[in-house]
């Protein structure tokens, strides 16, 4: 918008000077020829700025686009990270209770313990899959 300002007051400025020109110099021009050749030089102006101000919009949706495209991998990455990282869980609290089982030094709380553990990371697991599903639609 600015420089939309900017820019008429320069063409008037020319237009004025051209107008004092014009009545100092012998060949006088019609002052209608003048103000008509302004306008369209203003109209001119204006379309190059709207123009340039769609090009910024499309420009300024694309980007945003991408962003949202490269967060929701970001997102889908850390999801499939998550779960991963609960299912290695899971495995571990399975071999502790194997090898408890194996040296007789749990007992059946300590096992109801590790199970309880176990369950709780399965629900989370299942919970974290369902968010994947609705990130691998979008």
């Amino acid at each position: 918008m600015k420089n939309l300002k900017c820019f008429i007051s320069t063409i008037l400025l020319v237009a004025v000077t051209l107008t004092t020109q014009a009545q100092t110099s012998e060949p006088v021009e019609p002052l209608e020829t003048v103000v008509t050749e302004s306008a369209k030089e203003l109209k001119e102006a204006k379309q190059k700025v709207k123009d340039a101000e769609k090009q910024a919009k499309r420009e300024a949706k694309k980007s945003k686009k991408k962003e949202a495209k490269a967060k929701l991998q970001k997102d889908i990455q850390s999801k499939e990270k998550d779960i991963e990282k609960d299912i290695k869980q899971i495995e571990k609290l399975n071999d502790k209770i194997e090898k408890g089982k194996a040296k007789g030094k749990l007992s059946p709380v300590d096992i109801d313990k590790f199970n309880d553990k176990i369950q709780k990371l399965n629900i989370k697991i299942a919970k974290k899959q369902a968010k994947l599903k609705k990130l691998l639609k979008k």
